[in-house]
């Protein structure tokens, strides 16, 4: 899917936002519209966009997300090994996004942005924080503060900040 009109406009005022300009590295899915997303942003900070597999969307396992059971995101947060047919659990999916953060962090201090979807960030977000998902609301508080209340945005921009030891030091959401 392609980023509709309203969406590309999102997407091109998110260069607004202080804390995505001088950016050093920007990553991003192999998505279109995770790709047209960050376009804004590479072009703003005089950066490319550099491609990495283990940040796609998760493997459902089907060709059309019609196929997919109704409960199926609330099953699979509920049991973050469910997964149908071919398609990859979120415990799976987390694997490869914590081993492609982890190397990221060894690698560089850099200042980078990491454009993902949003199941792999909410999967994320429920690894690290208190975190509820009722079928259509998501809450989400790190060390008390609320991050996510209802539904996330989109797109949404979160800060992970962390220490010189790789452990998440603060969350906060941005956007």
């Amino acid at each position: 899917m392609i980023l509709s009109v309203e969406g590309e406009r999102k997407a091109e005022k998110l260069c607004e936002i202080e804390e995505l300009k001088n950016i050093d590295i920007i990553y991003s899915s192999n998505s279109f519209r995770a790709i047209a997303t960050a376009k804004y942003l590479a072009e703003n900070n005089h950066t490319k966009i550099r491609l990495d597999d283990r940040i796609n969307e998760r493997n459902f396992g089907c060709e059309y997300l019609n196929q997919l059971p109704k409960d199926f995101t609330k099953r699979s947060f509920d049991d973050k090994n469910y997964k149908i047919f071919d398609g990859e659990s979120l415990n799976e999916m987390d694997l490869r996004f914590n081993n492609f953060i982890h190397e990221l962090l060894n690698q560089t201090n850099e200042k980078m942005i990491v454009v993902i979807h949003g199941i792999m960030l909410l999967s994320f977000l429920a690894n690290i924080c208190d975190y509820e998902f009722d079928e259509k609301n998501t809450f989400a508080k790190y060390n008390g503060k609320l991050i996510i209340d209802s539904k996330p945005k989109s797109p949404g921009v979160y800060k992970i900040v962390y220490d010189d030891t790789n452990k998440i030091i603060d969350v906060d959401v941005i956007n």
